[in-house]
């Protein structure tokens, strides 16, 4: 209440309350003016939240971001003060004097894409980026409501089976169950700038926008720049300094270089290598045009599953040496879907592009998918062909030379050379590429990469031990001479 005293701060006026305790304007006792969060000392997830914010903000010396100045965290009433930001939401501004100009919302993209590289940059994942956590300031926007945020590392609060953060303003694979990631602190972001141009939420609000932005039920006032960011594939978003960029560029704004912002991250205990330099974690891979077809797919759009990839690469040189039959069907299999995956993704790709959320093309993709399994057997028989003649030349020469038909490290060697081939060989670029859109597909989560990875490695120990231990190998369809 106003005239209370908390931890030595005046109390002047209730700026917000949420569910687990309030923010109120506050004077200390040299007469200047903060905002303190109390919290419920009840409450430990809200305590445990407090303490995330905290270490998040810390951290952090960006103009976007509100500096903290004091906090008690172990108090029996715990709170933190912030910097006070003196000016209205970006929701109530929008809704009190309507949507924001181009020139405006360009600016407040580059503003915000800033803030969310450096915080990002830190380890964190804010959860909750929406027009009611972005102030517009004297100096411009800054991002507030750090209570939802946590390091990359750290467990989940939220219950499960529940979604943490504001309808409309959750990204799809979040509703879905998967953890919140810095990716979805990019749809957020993107949201949170169509309603700043359109003046409404671009999926809705309440129960009713969960369901929408599942299904991509996108207002058709969106701009296309962020209309492209609000799909509902992570890795075909573009990045927000991406999407400030070609917001800027559409209206004719200068956009500033997220570099030249004064940011600096102040010795975070999670960054090992920094050296006290606020850099841009990554480097935007779009830039606003159309992306061309006849070009590779971008890179920030490909996932990466290294570790899954070489456990089962492994495992199949390992089942080659028991069954090599088996093992090159597999592998030509494997290479012809994973280069018809990467052909679709590509038409994907380009049709989200040309078009924006709306219009993806996924059903078209699907219908689509025989000319793409067609068009990469065609593809694949140059490396196949090289790779299946190599390793057939080798096996031949040495099992002959060794006056055996059983030779497990010859056999290994054989079938790492294979692998080889048909990932380094003629197109392997599009071989390795569709194999990570795949191994995403199968293991979208952490969970998923290590049940995919122990599987694998138990596959690889059984066949190595089978063959090590003497057994004959299987040249199922052929006779048991196989090929010699």
């Amino acid at each position: 209440m106003p005239g209370d005293d908390v931890g030595g701060y005046r109390v002047i006026r209730t700026l917000g309350r949420g569910g687990s305790g309030a923010v109120y304007l506050v004077r200390d006792e040299g007469g200047g003016e903060a905002a303190l969060k109390l919290i419920d000392a009840t409450d430990a997830g809200a305590r445990a939240r407090l303490a995330r914010e905290v270490a998040a903000l810390q951290a952090l010396r960006h103009p976007a971001v509100p500096r903290v100045l004091d906090a008690e965290l172990d108090d029996a009433e715990p709170f933190v003060v912030f910097e006070f930001i003196d000016g209205p939401s970006l929701s109530a501004h929008v809704k009190r004097n309507g949507p924001l100009p181009p020139a405006r919302v360009a600016e407040l993209a580059n503003a915000l894409a800033s803030a969310l590289a450096a915080v990002h940059a830190a380890g964190v994942v804010h959860r909750d980026v929406t027009p009611a956590n972005v102030l517009l300031g004297a100096h411009g926007p800054v991002l507030i409501d750090f209570g939802l945020s946590h390091h990359q590392t750290d467990d989940r609060l939220t219950v499960t089976g529940l979604v943490s953060g504001t309808a409309g303003y959750v990204a799809p694979e979040v509703i879905d169950g998967a953890d919140p990631t810095t990716a979805s602190d990019d749809w957020a972001f993107a949201a949170t700038l169509a309603f700043a141009a359109v003046g409404h939420a671009p999926f809705g609000t309440g129960m009713g926008a969960l369901s929408r932005t599942l299904s991509g039920d996108l207002e058709p006032d969106v701009p296309l720049a962020l209309a492209r960011a609000l799909t509902a594939a992570p890795q075909f978003r573009p990045s927000p300094l991406a999407v400030a960029r070609a917001l800027g560029e559409a209206d004719g704004t200068m956009v500033l270089d997220a570099r030249a912002v004064d940011a600096t991250l102040v010795a975070p205990t999670w960054l090992e290598d920094s050296d006290g330099d606020f850099e841009v974690a990554e480097e935007a891979e779009w830039d606003g045009d159309e992306w061309d077809g006849d070009d590779e797919l971008p890179e920030r759009v490909v996932p990466r599953r290294r570790t899954v990839l070489l456990l089962w690469g492994v495992a199949l040189v390992a089942l080659a040496t028991v069954a090599p039959l088996i093992a090159a069907a597999i592998a030509l299999g494997a290479v012809i879907v994973a280069r018809a995956v990467e052909s679709a993704a590509r038409a994907v790709w380009r049709s989200r592009e040309r078009r924006g959320v709306e219009q993806g093309g996924l059903v078209a993709q699907a219908f689509a998918s025989p000319w793409h399994l067609g068009r990469a057997l065609v593809l694949s028989l140059p490396a196949v062909l090289i790779a299946g003649g190599v390793a057939y030349l080798i096996s031949f020469v040495g099992h002959t030379m060794m006056a055996t038909t059983r030779a497990p490290l010859l056999d290994t060697i054989v079938g790492v050379v294979a692998i080889a081939l048909l990932g380094w060989g003629p197109r392997g670029r599009e071989v390795r590429r569709g194999a990570h859109l795949v191994a995403a597909g199968l293991a979208p989560t952490r969970g998923w990469n290590v049940g995919w990875g122990i599987a694998a490695a138990v596959v690889a120990i059984v066949c190595f031990g089978v063959s090590f231990g003497g057994t004959d190998q299987v040249w199922w369809p052929l006779g048991s001479n196989g090929l010699y």
